[in-house]
C-alpha cells in the first residue's frame, strides 16, 4: 500500500486517506482505507514496529477473530470520531489508532507489569508527538479506549467461559 501511494502520490492519498468532508458525501471505504495509508517511510516503519510489538503480546491472549475485532474495530472508532473532531477538509491516515487499540486490550488483559512498561512508553511517546500539527490524536485516543473495552469484554467473556464435564464412577 505504501508503494501504491508513492507512485500515486496526492491523488492516492486523497482516494484512500480520510477526509471528513469525503465520507459524509460517500466516500466510506475511507474509514477503512486510511488505517492502511501511511505519509512517510518514519510513520509507517513505527507503527509497524509497534504492530510487531504489541500484535505478538495480543496474539497470545486472543483468538484470531476477536485480535481482528480489537484491531480494526479499535481503528474503525478512532476514525469514526475523527470525522466529528477534525476539521472537513483534514486529510488524516495511519494504522495508529488501530495499534493503540492494541494497546488499550493489552492493558485490559496485563496481570503483571512486565510488558506494561512498554506500553506506557509507546502511549505517552505518541501522545506527546500527537500535539504536533498533522498528528490524528483523536484516532490514536478513542482507538486506546476501543481496545480497552473490547479487551475487558473479550478478557471476561473467556474467564467466563466453562466446559461441563460428566464422569461416571462404579
Amino acid at each position: 500500500m505504501y508503494i501504491i501511494l508513492q507512485i500515486g502520490d496526492d491523488p492516492a492519498y486523497v482516494i484512500l486517506g480520510q477526509q471528513s468532508q469525503l465520507v459524509f458525501q460517500g466516500w466510506v471505504w475511507q474509514l477503512f482505507t486510511s488505517m492502511f495509508v501511511h505519509f512517510d517511510i518514519l510513520h509507517i516503519l513505527f507503527n509497524m514496529f509497534a504492530l510487531y510489538y504489541f500484535g505478538r503480546l495480543n496474539e497470545a491472549h486472543f483468538s484470531d477473530s476477536q485480535y481482528f475485532a480489537i484491531y480494526f474495530g479499535s481503528g474503525l472508532l478512532g476514525n469514526v470520531m475523527s470525522l466529528f473532531l477534525l476539521g472537513p477538509t483534514d486529510l488524516s491516515g495511519g494504522a495508529s489508532g488501530a495499534i493503540f487499540g492494541l494497546v488499550g486490550s493489552y492493558v485490559a488483559i496485563a496481570r503483571k507489569a512486565q510488558h506494561m512498561g512498554v506500553a506506557l512508553v509507546y502511549a505517552a511517546i505518541i501522545f506527546i508527538e500527537s500535539s504536533g500539527e498533522g498528528v490524528n490524536i483523536f484516532a490514536h485516543l478513542f482507538g486506546l479506549v476501543g481496545g480497552l473495552v473490547l479487551g475487558l469484554y473479550f478478557a471476561n467473556r473467556q474467564t467466563r467461559q466453562y466446559s461441563t464435564g460428566y464422569s461416571v464412577t462404579t
